[in-house]
């Protein structure tokens, strides 16, 4: 493991119970050397390739540089690898263990040659972002600045045509004039203050600014290449973060231009009489004087570029729970109102119940259903759930009640029924020979029952999910996502490597659209659009040919269900 402690002696020395000086350091190994050493480590079939540097180099570099580790966390190797499609830094076993199937996989030494561009881009690109929002926040400054005195000034002139007026009217004024000078004065400092708060907040992102250029001048000057290329990624992200602080405040409000106007009572020769206040004070917001350009390119990453929309790209997840679940082939799942965990085991009439602790809650059948009955679950509301039949008859939808399993209604569909959704009092189904229908919940004869065309008439163990932008259907049988309107006309459709044999599908509130990936043993999140994807967790998280899926947007809960060994509870961020 790297240490940001300044190294002193030669590591294999120390290790042989001497005390050498060290000369110089190898990053890969994570060693200082000696002369002796490394001469050694030079010509070593290993080693003779890696890159030192010098130990008095190396004491310069950022504490964080030196804290990078070369190793893989999970299996103690080099990492040797970086997987585009994961974004992400592999070694060898990582590559057998999580990565098979992935096509752009590129050695780190690669981007260390001569002719590799990826890294003086990347670095460019940091330094002039950092140049950019070095003199956004300059220009703020100033301009913050000139308000302020502007204010002041204003208020200066504004008391000096109060005191001119008052002056041509008689001492009865002497109190309104207090009342308007200390309703003016608060007005002023109210609204400097807010603005001094401003500068305070825009000094100390300079002084961030400051600290991440020094650190990218002393990375110029003293790390090697790939202590570049490893801590070029922690730099865009300092960037980043100053760069959308100093936005959010452009877009709030924070540099809008405020004016202190007194409107003078035009009464004020019969003020005597009839005029009971001096004037008013208010704060005019003109239109900004600060002109700001963001020219830092987000999508110029030295590992991996996002085009267009990438909402997607800051989803991630925090595992909450790990379910342990008797018993295997789960292929529904769902959590309902309260936050209890329900789990659909594929054709068996089983409906297990888990507490929102993750806690084993209860174990049902479902009461008027047939013995092989059960494939996908769709919440209905707070106590009712909706079961679909699957592969077996009689081919019913099941509503049940949540707590007693009871059925309080059935469906006929004249159809084996598989993946199930509810939405706007509608189900959508995936169905084995119609394709997906549609049915609503308040209709109980086939005559309201409607086919959606250019739906695959083959939709045995495909899973579907809706919401009002459309109705999204994972199809197994080719390895794709779709997406249909509601006349079913194709509005896309998504087929990658990434995702192999989707089964499970469910959607957010912003339409992102979550797929289990059976043979790619991962979870993969998709943009509204279609036209991006990501993995959130995959096999080295324990995902192992995933079958069931459902977010629940009130908590942002995601949870996903293997086929036959177990259940995980995501908070989804």
């Amino acid at each position: 493991m790297a240490t940001s402690k300044n190294a002193l002696f030669c590591d294999f020395c120390h290790n042989k119970q001497l005390n050498k000086s060290a000369q110089e350091y190898c990053p890969q190994c994570e060693e200082a050397l000696c002369g002796e050493c490394r001469d050694n480590h030079k010509i070593s079939k290993l080693s003779k390739s890696h890159q030192t540097i010098s130990i008095d180099r190396y004491n310069k570099l950022p504490s964080f540089i030196k804290n990078i580790s070369h190793i893989c966390e999970e299996h103690d190797c080099f990492l040797e690898v970086y997987c585009k499609s994961h974004d992400s830094l592999c070694c060898k076993r990582c590559l057998i263990s999580g990565h098979k199937k992935c096509k752009e996989t590129i050695f780190i030494e690669d981007f260390l040659v001569p002719s590799s561009k990826h890294q003086s881009a990347a670095f460019d690109n940091i330094e002039k972002v950092l140049k950019n929002l070095e003199s956004n926040i300059s220009s703020a400054i100033k301009d913050r600045n000139r308000n302020l005195t502007d204010l002041r000034g204003q208020k200066q002139v504004i008391a000096e045509q109060i005191k001119e007026k008052r002056q041509e009217i008689n001492n009865c004024l002497n109190n309104l004039e207090v009342a308007i000078i200390e309703k003016l004065s608060a007005t002023e400092k109210e609204y400097c203050q807010k603005i001094e708060e401003v500068i305070e907040k825009l000094n100390e992102r300079k002084m961030k600014v400051d600290e991440i250029k020094k650190d990218v001048e002393s990375m110029k000057i003293f790390a090697s290449d790939l202590l570049i290329f490893m801590g070029t990624k922690t730099f865009e992200e300092n960037v980043l973060t100053n760069e959308l602080n100093l936005q959010g405040l452009y877009d709030n409000g924070s540099f809008e231009n405020l004016k202190i106007v007194c409107i003078l009572n035009e009464k004020l020769n019969r003020i005597i009489r009839e005029i009971k206040t001096f004037g008013d004070i208010y704060v005019n917001k003109c239109e900004k004087n600060a002109s700001f350009s963001w020219k830092g390119d987000k999508s110029a990453q030295i590992l991996k570029s996002m085009a267009g929309d990438n909402s997607i790209v800051y989803i991630n997840v925090k595992l909450v729970h790990k379910i342990g679940i008797s018993g295997h082939n789960i292929s529904g799942c769902a959590i309902s109102e309260a936050g209890d965990m329900l789990f659909q085991k594929l054709q068996q009439n089983t409906l297990l119940r888990f507490a929102p602790n993750g806690e084993f809650h209860s174990h049902s059948n479902i009461k008027g259903a047939g013995f092989q009955s059960g494939y996908d679950l769709a919440v209905v509301n707070s106590n009712t759930i909706a079961v679909s039949s699957g592969a077996y008859p009689p081919h019913k939808i099941y509503l049940i009640d949540i707590n007693s399993a009871e059925t309080r209604r059935l469906f006929n569909l004249d159809d084996y029924c598989y993946g199930l959704s509810y939405h706007n009092r509608s189900f959508m189904c995936s169905t084995d020979g119609k394709g997906i229908i549609v049915f609503d919940m308040s209709q109980q004869d086939l005559n309201h029952v409607q086919t959606k065309v250019n739906t695959p008439i083959n939709g045995n163990h495909t899973y579907v999910a809706s919401n009002k932008n459309g109705i999204f259907h994972s199809n197994c049988h080719d390895h794709s996502v779709i997406c249909y309107d509601y006349s079913g006309q194709v509005k896309w459709k998504y087929s990658d490597s990434l995702l192999r044999k989707p089964y499970g599908i469910t959607l957010d509130s912003n339409s992102n659209i979550y797929v289990a990936g059976s043979d790619s043993n991962n979870i993969v999140v998709i943009s509204p659009d279609g036209k991006h994807a990501k993995e959130l967790v995959g096999a080295s998280d324990g995902i192992l040919n995933p079958r069931a899926i459902f977010f629940h947007k009130t908590k942002h809960l995601l949870l996903v269900a293997n086929y036959n060994q177990g259940a995980f509870v995501y908070d989804v961020i």
